[in-house]
């Protein structure tokens, strides 16, 4: 308990009870790999996955107690180094020692690597085990993955595997029976604060997935639920083992009420939705 205290005292304002309620877990017990991945589990079925701040005059500033007063007061969303900067200062709290990495996401438009620091991932350190976790990506893992090259491991309907080659990790999904790279990194230890040039770079770059597309995206116990542009799109893992999609289009005056109603999100700028192709990007 003491590490909490501290750790409220340095965040001034910042609760980890509060965290904790609004991601739906009544009580902690000491660091384990049960209660990290409820606590991971738990993030991705509460807090979006989204871009809405770049879509309505809102700067996104890599500093964790604005993160906490978007995610936690505030019941936003956000990208990739808001939820896991959150989830990194969380961890923290909570007693984990996490490591920061950088990560390359592999772009599903142009099959192109992204650069350092496109994407922030987290490793913790558990029962002798490495852990990979990462609540900041729109098709990810949904609980933590063992850091073991060649694992493979079903989680809701979904196949992840991850590979090494010569020092770099490639996190891998199996989809229609072929495997296909979401990202890939290396153990090189970071600090958050190095991902802020980067944070800058995908909210204004023409070839930033999160510039381009006005999104929201939030895990279901079953599936995922999905606004982007002019969409709502609902994808639901059956029984027997298919993804089902449907897909909604939605007029402009209908958005709002959507992001209200079904995601808990309500926005306080002028919201312009978009879902425009992105630039080609080559990187080193």
């Amino acid at each position: 308990m003491k590490v909490v205290h501290f750790y409220k005292l340095f965040f001034l304002g910042m609760d980890v009870n509060a965290y904790l309620h609004r991601v739906g877990i009544t009580a902690t017990t000491a660091p384990s790999v049960v209660a990290l991945r409820e606590l991971h589990r738990q993030h991705l079925l509460s807090i979006p996955f989204e871009s809405l701040s770049i879509h309505c005059g809102e700067k996104i500033i890599l500093d964790h107690g604005l993160l906490y007063e978007k995610l936690v007061v505030k019941r936003r969303g956000g990208f990739c180094y808001e939820n896991n900067g959150l989830f990194l200062w969380v961890l923290q709290v909570l007693g984990y020692k996490p490591r920061v990495l950088s990560a390359k996401v592999k772009n599903t438009f142009t099959g192109v690597y992204g650069p350092p620091f496109d994407h922030m991932i987290l490793t913790v350190e558990l029962e002798g085990r490495q852990w990979l976790c990462d609540v900041g990506f729109g098709e990810g893992i949904r609980e933590p993955l063992p850091l073991e090259a060649g694992w493979e491991e079903e989680q809701d309907n979904l196949v992840y595997r991850l590979r090494e080659d010569q020092g770099e990790w490639f996190l891998e999904t199996n989809k229609d029976s072929n495997w296909s790279s979401l990202y890939k990194f290396t153990l090189e230890a970071k600090h958050f604060e190095e991902f802020k040039e980067m944070c800058e770079y995908q909210q204004t770059s023409p070839s930033s997935f999160f510039f381009c597309k006005s999104f929201c995206s939030l895990q279901l116990p079953r599936g995922r639920l999905t606004y982007m542009g002019h969409r709502l799109i609902q994808t639901e893992f059956t029984e027997n083992g298919e993804v089902v999609k449907t897909t909604q289009q939605l007029k402009d005056d209908e958005i709002l009420d959507v992001l209200r109603n079904r995601f808990g999100i309500v926005l306080s700028g002028k919201f312009v939705p978009k879902d425009e192709e992105l630039l080609p990007a080559t990187y080193d």
